[in-house]
């Protein structure tokens, strides 16, 4: 069956018009890679045991400050602290009698959040900064005798108890307090995976990527200043020196900033259109000795088990694959700093040492193993570490190895920062074991009148306002080396 249709007379065919089709340009992220030797332990710039290079770039980037770290090209190795202009209006001692410093902020400088940057956070990280254990040279802010404000909290009023040069240096990398004084942790472990927002010109998208090593800044839209150029800045684990040097080669990475002797280096070199330098991380590994302790409640036997430790072979562990070639070999100043030179008495040696810790009782007793007795009971040394950072849980466990075989009983204890540098130091609980030392990174290039009060001055009365330094001026600190980077 075949159906037809027909139509008579139909209509003028209906001009055809092809409307433009919508052009779009697509548009790509401009993004940078940076390798680094990982995410590091945590995100609070002020804790001893967040200390990485990881953490400085990051805080640079995320958190405000109201001054900031600058080269003097003038003079070579001195650091000006220039204000940041996206923070501060204003900035200076308004009275000698009390000493006061008077901060005028930006009425538009904000958290990435909405909530104001103002007088709140100022004294919120003054008061963790005097009340929270294993914080970083806290000598300055224990100085402040109190801190108001005025124009809704854009005016931030600081009165001090003594006059203080390097009030400069305070408040650096400010902290939403809005968030973190009621949040699970609190400071001392609020940050210890991410920075839930921003006060500068990046903030940390999604999660931190621990198994890939792997952290991802974008731009912050919301920054009221002069935004940064790049949409994204990429920190990646740059993995073996032969993953790095193809990393590189390939263009899957444009910056690394890393760890690494003159073989990687060499190797990096060699490629065309890299450049590589040597620059010091402004921080320190430091070993100390806990002064609290029966154990090295004598200073002969402190000094006996310093002694017993190599230090160029601790300080070639910390620095990775080489001999550091700045090791730091001063109480207080770094070897960074225009006026270092090297203050460290000799090394005694193990002979030596046996010889002090024979004067204190303890006797050899041939093995195997050696033991060092007195009384019937071996000389013990629990080292303590912060979690999470490999390379002092290295340092910690070679010293340990070291004293071991000497005839100490030497172990290592890994514990939380707010465990560590709270109870573990003070007497231990029934939950946290007392430790005799702690291996642990120490901020360096700092002012040095500050760094010398903090460490070796003696803190107010309170049990939280311990830190390792400050314990038992008296108490010989050990090895320590700045870790130079490629």
């Amino acid at each position: 069956m075949a159906v037809a249709s027909c139509a008579a007379n139909p209509p003028p065919p209906v001009p055809r018009t092809d409307s433009p089709k919508p052009s779009f340009t697509p548009t790509t992220k401009e993004s940078v890679v940076v390798a680094v030797d990982g995410v590091g332990a945590g995100f609070n710039p002020h804790l001893l045991a967040d200390q990485s290079p990881t953490l400085v770039a990051v805080s640079q980037l995320v958190l405000p400050s109201p001054f900031r770290p600058a080269s003097d090209p003038a003079r070579p190795g001195v650091t000006n602290w220039v204000p940041d202009s996206s923070v501060l209006v204003s900035a200076e001692v308004t009275t000698q009698q009390p000493f006061t410093v008077t901060y005028t902020l930006r009425d538009d400088a904000q958290w990435s959040d909405g909530a104001p940057i103002a007088a709140e956070d100022f004294r919120y990280l003054w008061q963790q900064m005097i009340t929270q254990p294993g914080v970083i040279d806290p000598a300055g802010y224990r100085l402040i005798a109190d801190i108001s404000n005025s124009g809704g909290g854009k005016t931030v009023v600081v009165t001090m108890k003594s006059p203080y040069p390097a009030w400069r240096e305070l408040f650096s990398d400010l902290l939403p307090s809005h968030l973190i004084k009621d949040s699970i942790g609190g400071f001392a472990r609020a940050l210890a995976d991410n920075i839930p927002v921003s006060g500068s010109r990046f903030h940390i998208k999604g999660s931190v990527d621990r198994g890939r090593g792997e952290i991802l800044l974008e731009r912050n839209d919301r920054f009221w200043a002069t935004p940064a150029r790049p949409d994204q800045i990429r920190l990646r684990r740059g993995g073996t020196s032969s993953q790095l040097a193809e990393s590189m080669r390939s263009g899957d990475t444009q910056v690394a900033n890393v760890h690494g002797g003159g073989a990687t280096r060499d190797e990096l070199a060699a490629i065309p259109g890299v450049r590589t330098g040597i620059a010091q991380q402004p921080r320190e590994l430091q070993l100390i000795l806990n002064g609290r302790t029966a154990e090295l409640a004598a200073p002969g036997v402190r000094q006996g088990v310093l002694a017993l430790l190599n230090q160029q072979l601790l300080a070639v562990v910390a620095a990775g694959d080489t001999v550091p070639r700045y090791p730091a070999q001063a109480l207080v100043l770094s070897p960074s700093d225009p006026a270092y030179r090297p203050t460290e008495p000799p090394r005694l040696g193990p002979d030596a040492g046996y010889r002090l810790l024979s004067d204190a009782g303890f006797r050899r007793e041939q093995g195997p193993p050696l033991r060092l007795m007195r009384n019937g009971t071996q000389l013990r040394l629990r080292i303590g570490v912060p979690e999470n950072d490999l390379n002092v849980v290295a340092v910690a466990s070679t010293a340990a190895d070291q004293l071991r075989g000497a005839g100490v009983n030497a172990s290592v204890v890994t514990l939380p920062a707010a465990q560590l540098y709270g109870p573990a130091l003070v007497g231990g609980s029934s939950a946290t074991p007392q430790v005799d030392a702690v291996v642990t990174w120490m901020q360096a290039g700092s002012d040095p009148a500050t760094v010398l009060a903090s460490r070796f001055g003696c803190a107010p009365a309170s049990p939280a306002a311990s830190d390792p330094g400050a314990a038992h001026p008296t108490s010989p600190s050990a090895p320590s080396t700045a870790a130079p980077t490629t």
